[in-house]
């Protein structure tokens, strides 16, 4: 189930705007539309950003060398890289997603130094504009050339060109040893045991990538800033929303094979979720933000894409069907709450279209089926193979 904060605006009107569920569900303290979520990549259009203000004010050029900024980057890996090769993940730096014990890494603290020579361990998997490979060090980079270029801090930066002219008084860094008022907690969704909170990350190693907090007002706000100059000039407008930042897609919608043209991004870090679209020619703008992820990506409707995708029908007119439940993990969940005898009658009712409050898929089944066995829950196990080899 959606625990998280959701706003919806139509030519700079917001239409609706709620939340539910719990920003920290040991102590009750429920989600409102003033909680702070981890955006996650979400924060890569804010580097961008700030990125595309350093080449106006002419302290950066976009062919300028990863070098002529970080001149302690070694030579020989940095000097072909350049900021559009950074920008557009085309530098052959590699995604952190190589590094072994990646899970145990994320838990420590990185200073800027540290994560700098992070990075520098690593290989460059490709010659720059070569290939393509989604780094998220690559945008740490950016970031600490924003440093480096400017003489302030990141969120010194961020809060002076972009949160204070946008008037957002929420988005912020997330740092792991301050209070930060109204933060929400992040949890996963196990299947076997419910919600549980999400394994830590200290969001230091995602400085520039997705290291950053904010509320669905704030995001509104950069939104409506962006359909005036005040943060970005045309010429980078049009940079940032064809190149770099938040880029133009194809959106389904609907029953049908309809799609709308929209500035489309997401973004995920352990526990958490951010969703947006924003439709130009009819100054739409929707935001989503989640602290609860599945523990296992294996259901089949994909509840952004599928939420998205029934708002924007709703928008515009077009016919749409109601959300159906998981069959398999309904059935999964009553075998072992239930016993398999009321697991059998509910896949009854399912296959007899007693109930259209779910769907099946196979896919699925077996999924739940190697988790048990995984788990040497054999009965179990058993017992769900013989509904599955019904279906």
């Amino acid at each position: 189930q959606f625990s998280g904060a959701v706003l919806i605006s139509v030519k700079g009107k917001i239409i609706y705007k709620d939340a539910v569920g719990f920003a920290n569900i040991e102590d009750s303290i429920p989600n409102t539309c003033d909680t702070k979520f981890r955006i996650a990549s979400f924060t890569k259009p804010f580097t961008v950003m700030l990125i595309l203000q350093l080449v106006e004010d002419g302290k950066l050029k976009l062919d300028g060398k990863l070098t002529d900024y970080l001149p302690e980057f070694p030579k020989e890996k940095g000097e072909n890289i350049t900021i559009h090769h950074l920008l557009t993940n085309t530098s052959g730096i590699t995604g952190e997603s190589r590094i072994p014990n990646l899970i145990d890494i994320e838990k420590e603290y990185y200073s800027r130094e540290k994560l700098f020579n992070c990075i520098v361990e690593q290989d460059i998997v490709f010659k720059p504009g070569k290939g393509s490979e989604y780094s998220n060090f690559g945008y740490a980079l950016l970031g600490m050339i924003i440093e480096r270029v400017s003489g302030k801090s990141y969120n010194e930066l961020l809060q002076e060109k972009i949160c204070i002219p946008a008037g957002m008084k929420n988005t912020l860094g997330d740092v792991t040893a301050q209070h930060i008022d109204k933060r929400a907690l992040g949890y996963n969704f196990n299947y076997f045991t419910g919600l549980e909170l999400a394994s830590f990350i200290d969001m230091s190693f995602a400085f520039g990538a997705g290291h950053l907090l904010s509320t669905v007002y704030d995001l509104y706000l950069f939104d409506q800033a962006l359909y005036s100059n005040k943060l970005l000039n045309e010429k980078s407008k049009e940079l940032f929303f064809n190149k770099y930042g938040w880029h133009y897609q194809n959106c389904p919608y609907g029953k049908g094979f309809k799609k709308i043209r929209s500035n489309s991004l997401d973004g995920s870090v352990n526990g958490f979720g951010s969703h947006t679209q924003r439709i130009e020619k009819d100054t739409v703008f929707i935001v989503a933000l989640r602290n609860t992820k599945e523990y296992k990506k294996q259901i089949v409707i994909k509840w952004p894409n599928y939420m998205m995708s029934r708002i924007l029908a709703v928008m515009y007119g077009e016919e749409y069907d109601l959300p159906k439940k998981s069959g398999a993990f309904a059935i999964f969940k009553t075998l072992l709450d239930s016993g398999p005898e009321d697991a059998k009658k509910l896949h009854k009712k399912m296959i007899e279209k007693q109930t259209d409050k779910y769907y099946l898929n196979k896919r699925e089944f077996l999924f739940f089926k190697d988790e048990l066995y995984n788990k040497e829950m054999i009965n179990q196990a058993l017992n769900f193979e013989e509904i599955y080899t019904k279906l």
